[in-house]
């Protein structure tokens, strides 16, 4: 394994770019799950929650190909 040698002045400035990295990266989550949410459809939601509601209790579904899973999902 080979180590590498910082400077903690350049440990710190690493730091504190991951840290706005993040920061960004949390930013732009939070503005894209609010226009996702103005987007899905109320149907669609209502499936994902049972979808995800049947997951929590434990329930799996299993497909063989794209035809189950467009029937599974249609027939929520």
């Amino acid at each position: 394994m080979n180590t590498i040698t910082l400077s903690k002045i350049e440990y710190l400035n690493m730091h504190k770019t991951q840290k706005e990295l993040k920061q960004r990266l949390d930013l732009m989550e939070k503005k894209l799950m609010d226009f996702a949410k103005d987007e899905v459809v109320s149907t669609y939601a209502i499936k994902l929650n049972k979808i995800s509601a049947d997951m929590d209790n434990g329930v799996g579904v299993r497909f063989a190909d794209a035809s189950e899973v467009k029937n599974y999902l249609e027939n929520l």
